[in-house]
C-alpha cells in the first residue's frame, strides 16, 4: 500500500484519503442508526445509554482496527 488511508496523531486515527473519510463517515452514520434502533425499543434512558454504549464500543475497536492496519507507522 503506497497511500495510508490514516494518519496516526497520538492515540488517534485522522483520515488521511477518501477512504478514511468514507470509513469515519460510515461509522458514525452506523452509530446513528445504532442509537435510533436501540431507543426504539428501550423502556428508560439507562437501558438506551447501556446498549448504546456497548455498540459505540464496538464501532470504536473496528474503526480502529482498520485505521491500524491501514496506517503507515510513524518512524522516530
Amino acid at each position: 500500500m503506497n497511500f495510508p488511508w490514516f494518519k496516526r496523531v497520538g492515540i488517534f486515527f485522522i483520515p488521511a484519503s477518501v477512504a478514511g473519510w468514507i470509513i469515519l463517515v460510515a461509522g458514525i452514520v452506523f452509530a446513528i442508526i445504532s442509537f435510533m434502533s436501540i431507543d426504539g425499543r428501550s423502556h428508560s434512558v439507562s437501558d438506551t445509554m447501556m446498549n448504546f454504549v456497548f455498540m459505540l464500543l464496538i464501532i470504536g475497536a473496528v474503526y480502529s482496527l482498520i485505521a491500524y492496519l491501514t496506517s503507515r507507522l510513524s518512524k522516530k
